[in-house]
């Protein structure tokens, strides 16, 4: 149970701010989309477009609870992880989530297009965002607001540090 997953928005950081705080505070990162990828050789959009959604979801969900058994890792998931239930009893039962709470202006100002077709598209970003922030911060122990990771890491890293040695339910960082 002492893993710690990353949540938020596809293109909002998560990979990013996983292997910040994994070499912070030295830890084993795992990104469950790149873990996907390699064992379906196909990469996300592909898979998307050859199987379906359910599909990946089910392959999404099959990968986070093997990977939730390991101790003491840094998880970084799919933007859409939290749309099962199972997925998100799953995280609460295995750790803490940290949910990186990116407006989607600063997403797609911030981020390469090229590989990510779904972020293209600016108004399927605002209804992903509509559709999961609910679930996002129920799901959240710990919230990252817009850009904290890039003005202020340190500041951000030491509120994870008291959570982890506080054992609190719940903590904002802005």
């Amino acid at each position: 149970m002492n893993n710690i997953f990353i949540i938020g928005l596809p293109g909002c950081g998560k990979t990013s701010i996983s292997k910040m705080l994994a070499k912070k505070i030295n830890l084993e990162v795992y990104d469950l989309d790149e873990i996907i990828e390699e064992r379906e050789n196909k990469n996300i959009t592909e898979i998307f477009n050859i199987y379906g959604e359910e599909y990946f979801r089910n392959i999404e969900t099959k990968v986070l609870k093997e990977i939730s058994l390991k101790n003491k890792c840094i998880i970084s998931t799919g933007g859409g992880i939290i749309l099962k239930k199972e997925n998100r009893d799953i995280i609460k039962k295995s750790g803490i989530s940290i949910f990186i709470d990116r407006d989607v202006e600063s997403i797609l100002n911030n981020i390469n297009t090229d590989s990510r077709p779904l972020l293209k598209n600016k108004s399927k970003l605002i209804e992903l965002h509509n559709q999961r922030y609910k679930l996002y911060k129920e799901s959240a122990d710990i919230i990252f607001k817009s850009n904290i990771w890039y003005s202020s890491i340190e500041n951000a890293f030491e509120h994870i540090y008291k959570y982890l040695q506080n054992n609190n339910k719940f903590i904002s960082i802005t």
